[in-house]
């Protein structure tokens, strides 16, 4: 009886091993298998730490004592682990290093060891295979995580609500509904993300006269020069920067597929479905005025290359004069 006493107190040892002694915490939680004796002189990455600091800890009994409030040096070998881990080891490196951050202890009250018994936790839960019993949850950690938690909401929806905000802004600033034809007038019932690719990203019209940012971002010409007047020089979609002379033309399958949609004509008793290539020469058979049912969708190149184009012009004059 006394042999199976003994044996059971070595297998109970042998089992303290794969615990920490700090947090209780197993080890298999760290795929590395990072552990750190509790009794003896501490690592040379900690020396160098407290040197810098010109403090005076050379022990691991010491600093558990300073930063945990646990006396290990009264320790038994056969009631307590000889070993914690890189948890608790980093919790240390945190508490004295550079770092502007509050430290916790993955517990609320330390681990109380006890003595081997027949119905011990260690070996019951090791035996049987069932869960450690849990400790009761910090309530001061708990509050502070919901605080963060609080803000992070209110950031987000406060993001959420400033996005909205300038997209109707921007709505303003282009102001194009008289110009541009509506989404809702698409003769097909197309899906949202293909209705999204056609449709300008700053008043949410059918794309007229587009044009491909840097960022590869679509848009009406007018709603984006408009935009970037009074707004600035930055894509409106993703901030990128960007530039009146950064505006390309889309590549020329785009433009035919866009160009054949059909569309139905917002015109009283007429419902007729154009394609949007052939829509404003359907427009002008109408009676009724053009400037409500004109959409622009010319193409062409852009302001900054008639520009050039007229300089280069009043250049070739000026030498035909001088000549």
């Amino acid at each position: 009886h006394a042999d199976g006493k003994s044996s059971d107190k070595a297998i109970h040892q042998a089992r303290l091993r794969h615990f920490c002694r700090i947090c209780g915490n197993h080890f298999k939680s760290d795929g590395h298998n990072r552990r750190y004796p509790v009794h003896g002189p501490v690592d040379a990455k900690t020396q160098s730490l407290f040197r810098k600091k010109e403090k005076r800890v050379t022990s691991w009994p010491d600093l558990i004592a300073r930063v945990f409030r646990i006396d290990v040096k009264s320790d038994v070998d056969s009631i307590h682990p000889t070993e914690f881990c890189h948890n608790c080891w980093s919790i240390m490196h945190r508490k004295f290093g550079s770092a502007h951050s509050q430290v916790y202890c993955p517990r609320n009250v330390t681990v109380e060891w006890h003595p081997h018994t027949p119905s011990c936790d260690i070996c019951f839960t090791a035996h049987r295979g069932l869960k450690r019993k849990r400790h009761q949850p910090n309530v001061q950690l708990s509050k502070k995580l919901k605080t963060v938690l609080n803000h992070a909401r209110r950031d987000r929806r406060k993001r959420t609500q400033a996005r909205v905000s300038s997209k109707e802004v921007m709505k303003k600033i282009s102001n194009c509904s008289k110009i541009h034809l509506s989404t809702k007038l698409l003769a097909v019932d197309f899906p949202a993300h293909f209705v999204k690719s056609i449709s300008c990203q700053i008043c949410e019209h059918i794309l007229a006269d587009p044009v491909e940012t840097t960022c590869k971002h679509l848009f009406c010409r007018i709603c984006i020069l408009r935009c970037l007047k009074v707004m600035g020089s930055y894509c409106p979609s993703c901030r990128y920067p960007c530039f009146p002379t950064d505006l390309e033309s889309p590549v020329k399958s785009f433009l035919s597929i866009l160009n054949s949609l059909m569309v139905k004509c917002p015109a009283q008793e007429c419902n007729e479905e154009v394609s949007l290539e052939k829509y404003n020469h359907h427009v002008s058979s109408h009676k009724e005025s053009k400037e409500t049912l004109v959409h622009i969708n010319k193409g062409g190149r852009p302001r900054q290359h008639l520009l050039s184009l007229t300089r280069r012009a009043q250049k070739h004059r000026l030498r035909e004069l001088k000549i």
